[in-house]
């Protein structure tokens, strides 16, 4: 597996889990509390900060 193909997966499943969580909380799946709502957009955070900061890589490397 080429470089390009290892970010691009990280970038895909990274997306895919992302909107598995928002799915989940906009059902109220796993939400039996605030603790867990708190957790699930937590990690939804989480996924959307990974995707900045590879997003940043890549432009950092498109420039040099």
């Amino acid at each position: 597996m080429s470089m390009k193909d290892f970010i691009s997966e990280i970038i895909s499943r990274t997306r895919d889990e992302k909107a598995k969580l928002a799915e989940a909380v906009n059902a109220g799946t796993n939400v039996h509390s605030f603790e867990d709502y708190k957790y699930l957009v937590g990690k939804m955070d989480g996924l959307r900060l990974v995707l900045e900061i590879v997003d940043e890589i890549l432009t950092e490397d498109e420039e040099e």
